[in-house]
């Protein structure tokens, strides 16, 4: 992960010091290394590489960690009609965003043939993932991330501290002690959040107010290039293996930081229309979408602009 991850900790107690709060800061940083060496398709010593190299041929025993990740990348997938897929990676590693490169047609149409979250095979007895077919691969960019920030945010609250936030990237976790999400007596202690706007940086489209909550942004300004006025962008659509068209911008606020992160990957791909009627059936969950005409969509009642 090359995200820059940014910490602030509000001392609340006589106890807390400033040397508490950075030494958590420092205990949390190293949980974010750990988890990103676990989780990375690109170590090649890794539990996911090793999935990978196996593919079509055998089932590899994986630690704890890595089985319910993969099991929940799994349940997701079944509730967004396989529109998140971490199996995207069969075509999403075709596409190259730095040397700005279309991938050839009909190479992509048959890496497409590899995408299926289907094609994953756990087995909660011994442990072990499959993939059942050799073409196809996994990447965990779509939901990793999320899960380093929930398991960061574990590390700042065991230390002691209660009203915080980390901020990876747009992906984030507000933290506001004991209030309650549902209180708005103590609405004022709610941490707020701007979500930018997609073709101005320095632009506000909304200002969210979260109190014990994560919030991720999937957006087609966060890595495209443009050729022929064409945007292409890293959100796959694993039914085509091109960038998804229906959306500019998804905000997901929601529990969990893995959660938000893989919904709203989602719901971009899903569009406005399946993506708000996902989002409706889950429970405190909410959300954002910019549309591809720049509308603003959302399941939230109150918006500032």
């Amino acid at each position: 992960m090359t995200t820059t991850v940014d910490f602030q900790i509000l001392m609340t107690k006589d106890n807390h010091s400033s040397a508490m709060a950075n030494a958590a800061i420092d205990s949390a940083i190293d949980e974010i290394k750990r988890v990103t060496q676990v989780f990375s398709e690109w170590e090649p010593g890794s539990e996911i590489s090793a999935i990978n190299k196996a593919a079509g041929v055998k089932a590899i025993e994986v630690s704890p960690e890595v089985f319910r990740l993969i099991a929940e990348a799994l349940r997701i997938s079944e509730l967004s009609d396989g529109k998140f897929d971490i199996t995207f990676k069969s075509a999403g590693k075709l596409w190259d965003f730095r040397a700005q490169t279309i991938p050839d047609a009909a190479t992509l149409q048959s890496a497409v043939m590899a995408i299926n979250y289907q094609h994953i095979i756990l087995d909660e007895e011994k442990q072990t993932v499959f993939l059942t077919k050799a073409e196809t691969q996994i990447g965990l960019g779509g939901i990793a991330k999320g899960y380093a920030i929930d398991r960061a945010v574990q590390i700042i609250r065991n230390s002691g501290f209660d009203v915080f936030y980390i901020n990876a990237g747009g992906d984030l976790y507000a933290s506001s002690g004991g209030v309650s999400k549902n209180s708005t007596k103590d609405s004022t202690k709610r941490w707020k959040v701007g979500i930018q706007h997609p073709d101005e940086t320095e632009s506000l489209i909304a200002l969210l107010p979260v109190a014990n909550g994560a919030i991720a942004t999937s957006g087609d300004y966060e890595r495209y290039f443009e050729k022929g006025g064409i945007r292409y962008h890293h959100i796959i659509d694993p039914d085509t293996g091109y960038p998804a068209d229906m959306s500019r911008s998804v905000t997901v606020l929601t529990s969990r930081a893995y959660l938000a992160d893989a919904l709203a990957t989602a719901v971009f791909v899903l569009g406005p229309e399946k993506g708000i009627t996902l989002i409706e059936n889950m429970p405190e969950t909410e959300v954002l979408i910019i549309d591809k005409r720049g509308q603003i969509v959302s399941t939230l009642p109150h918006l500032s602009p």
